[in-house]
């Protein structure tokens, strides 16, 4: 309860920041479910998605399915169109909470992903198959290549055909779009880049780690953020508050596996608020934040945000990094690594 308290009061410092209103919210939408959140787009043929991403890996950790399916339900009436997931969350149980959800009741407005971390052709390919019939569809709207790791990785799964089951995913119609992820460190992304336009191929996203903290270290902000837009990719950001990193080991927001002592609440001890890690990266070129909810109340606060963006000026997002400038590294951004 304290926890909620402070996010509230510290919600209400916002307004001390020169801010100016958000394109996206102009221009509301509606579909038959109802009010449809702001849409960005993502796609070089103009399609385009929510800007609030709902993360998969977070739906799949609890085991009892009603609660799975009430924040599916809830998503779907706060306007959340578009859905992330993965092959191997929880075992694909985040896939199966999909798949009795989410997908038999509003598949056709909705904008599904998912994304497959084997490293050969043949296993990508086992995973597509599997990530269809958990999902209960004919086809995925975005399917990734998951989690990029080092240049080695990367020659590894080129040489190995996971690239050449993902394009012929495409032009079979079992994938209408192709991208890839990777959050270990920029450098890998702009060497993927690099051997696809060798081969003169270019996928459609990319999904990556942004937040107040990286452009400070290792930054996937500065270093591969622009030659992806150069290249007109779409760009999902993920980890926008660190894997709940930045909260510390806070045992209501930070996950079990990554809560450790030494971790210092980035949040308790600057005048960071919640609603600030969400506001700084919307306010980057990006065309969604993808963003895993533990329970209903997560989901709500963080679609609050979108609602209600306001963009950032250059001189708020400039105070917002000094102030996180600090933490910045591998203790808070313990996913990275340096090559």
């Amino acid at each position: 309860m304290e926890n909620r308290r402070k996010f509230i009061k510290k919600a209400t410092t916002v307004a001390a920041f020169g801010l100016i209103a958000d394109w996206a919210s102009a221009n509301p939408e509606s579909d038959k479910f109802g009010d449809v959140l702001p849409k960005r787009q993502l796609m070089r043929d103009g399609t385009k998605v929510t800007a609030f991403c709902l993360g998969g890996y977070h739906l799949g950790i609890t085991e009892k399915p009603k609660e799975a399916e009430l924040m599916v339900e809830r998503a779907m009436e706060l306007g959340v169109r578009f859905y992330d997931n993965a092959r191997r969350y929880h075992d694909g149980r985040a896939e199966e909470y999909m798949g009795r959800f989410l997908t038999p009741k509003y598949r056709d407005q909705i904008f599904l992903m998912s994304k497959a971390p084997a490293r050969t052709g043949k296993g990508v390919a086992k995973q597509l198959d599997e990530s269809l019939k958990a999902l209960k569809t004919d086809y995925l709207d975005l399917w990734q290549i998951h989690t990029l790791t080092t240049l080695e990785d990367v020659d590894n799964r080129l040489r190995d055909g996971v690239l050449d089951v993902f394009l012929e995913a495409k032009e079979k119609g079992k994938t209408r779009y192709i991208g890839f992820t990777g959050h270990q460190n920029p450098k890998t992304h702009l060497y993927f880049l690099s051997k696809l336009e060798e081969m003169g191929l270019e996928l459609d996203t990319c999904q990556m780690p942004l937040n107040v903290c990286d452009p400070s270290f290792e930054s996937f902000q500065l270093l591969a953020l622009p030659a992806l837009l150069e290249k007109k990719y779409g760009v999902i950001a993920m980890k926008t508050m660190a894997g709940g990193s930045m909260m510390g080991n806070r045992i209501d927001t930070t996950p079990a596996n990554i809560r450790t002592d030494d971790i210092p609440d980035m949040v308790d001890n600057t005048e960071l608020t919640f609603a600030n890690l969400h506001q700084y990266v919307y306010s980057l070129p990006i065309s969604s934040l993808c963003s895993g909810c533990s329970n209903t109340r997560e989901l709500e606060e963080n679609v609050q945000v979108l609602q209600n963006l306001r963009k950032l000026s250059d001189s708020d997002l400039e105070m917002l990094k000094d102030y996180a400038a600090p933490y910045a590294g591998l203790t808070v951004e313990n996913y990275k690594r340096i090559l």
